[in-house]
């Protein structure tokens, strides 16, 4: 196979496909590498939660604020149903050191533009009555929502198709040529892929794509496991986590086992869904009974109604974790190679902007790529067609 594109995606996760679909729309001739198949990795496992309430103010809740904008079209936009239902979301305090947390967090937030406000325990009960253990206070988001992953994947990885994208599944990416400091081509296990640009977005697998241009890139995988309780009729939708599962993705813990309760009701299907942890245990993707067990144990503490029910089944998954969190676009390496990469558990939740700002930057040929700036007339874009509406964040 002997293959010419304007630009070659590594990784058919969710943000691969999302920046295959922005591109295709654009004219560009784009063809995705997946080394397996479509959605398989980060996107498989990923929980669907869209979210500002666990955002750090700056680049990060400015992602989620324009990505979160996006998502009531993107149906309509895809032709391809990724239900899409708004919820809203909970943090729950436990103790007085998540309180404090909470209050510093949520009033940074604010200024930051999200509509996330601090509510008391009688409040947070009230939104979702299977509290009964310790809450202290809780942060509340209205607009927290989620999305189906799977279909939010397909649903980019068919309008792309759609567009005139290549879609290579089952094809390893072996070599990329750089050539008079360009990017040239991309060796793959089925031929060779002549290209002007490359968007590494292969996941917990971006530093190997990234060593074949000359480049480390900080990421490392981070286990995830996450549990699937009965359907159950009239449970509440809310999603309520707790600030401990914040600490422990803000600060980076390397602890062997970290888990935090959370709990998410798929509305379409009747299930809740508990958890997770956060893990660096390599590309292990097993789960452990001394995962899945806090998982449950943490939730019956925080919500002893759901020791009634019974656990369907259990999985885990290798979040693309950064320190630095997402980083897009032109970062380093050589001209004609982009990276959207870095995204942990957000990449369902932030695939939507990261698809749009990265496609952009290509079809300006890598000028005018300042991310702040992009975001910065986004929310600004954003925030005049709600006030239009008569809609407020």
């Amino acid at each position: 196979m002997l293959m010419a594109v304007d630009v070659a995606i590594v990784g058919g996760g969710v943000i691969g496909c999302s920046v295959a679909h922005y591109l295709s729309a654009t004219g560009a001739r784009v063809a995705v590498v997946e080394r397996t198949q479509i959605g398989r990795g980060a996107s498989a496992a990923n929980s669907g939660v869209i979210s500002l309430a666990t955002k750090k103010p700056g680049l990060a809740l400015d992602l989620a604020l324009v990505s979160q904008q996006m998502f009531p079209t993107l149906s309509a936009e895809l032709g391809y149903d990724v239900e899409y239902l708004v919820d809203g979301g909970m943090i729950i305090a436990q103790s007085e050191t998540q309180a404090r947390f909470l209050d510093e967090l949520v009033a940074a937030q604010r200024s930051d533009g999200a509509g996330i406000a601090m509510i008391d325990a009688a409040q947070a009960i009230a939104l979702n009555p299977l509290l009964a253990g310790r809450v202290l206070s809780a942060s509340h988001c209205p607009t927290d929502a989620q999305a189906n992953p799977f279909r939010v994947t397909q649903g980019f990885a068919r309008s792309a198709e759609k567009l005139g994208a290549a879609i290579l599944h089952d094809t390893a990416v072996e070599a990329i040529d750089v050539s008079g400091g360009r990017v040239r081509s991309v060796h793959t296990s089925r031929g060779e892929i002549r290209t002007r640009w490359i968007v590494n977005a292969a996941g917990a697998h971006a530093n190997e794509v990234g060593k074949m241009v000359g480049v480390e890139h900080d990421v490392v995988p981070r286990r995830g496991q996450l549990v699937i309780l009965e359907a159950t009729d009239d449970l509440p939708n809310i999603r309520v986590s707790s600030a401990g599962a914040l600490l422990a993705k803000h600060q980076g813990s390397t602890q062997s086992i970290n888990a935090a309760f959370a709990y998410t009701r798929k509305p379409l299907s009747g299930t809740v869904m508990l958890g997770g942890t956060n893990e660096f245990a390599g590309f292990d993707t097993a789960t452990t009974k001394t995962g899945i067990g806090e998982i449950c144990r943490l939730a019956v503490s925080a919500m002893p109604y759901l020791g009634q029910l019974h656990a369907l089944r259990s999985w885990a998954g290798l979040r693309p974790y950064s320190p630095q969190g997402p980083q897009l676009g032109l970062t380093q390496g050589p001209a004609g190679y982009a990276v959207a990469i870095g995204h942990g558990g957000d990449g369902v939740a932030l695939a939507p902007v990261t698809g749009r700002y990265v496609a952009e930057v290509i079809a300006a040929d890598g000028k005018d790529a300042d991310l702040k700036q992009y975001l910065a007339r986004e929310k600004a874009r954003l925030a005049a067609n709600a006030g239009q509406r008569g809609v407020t964040a």
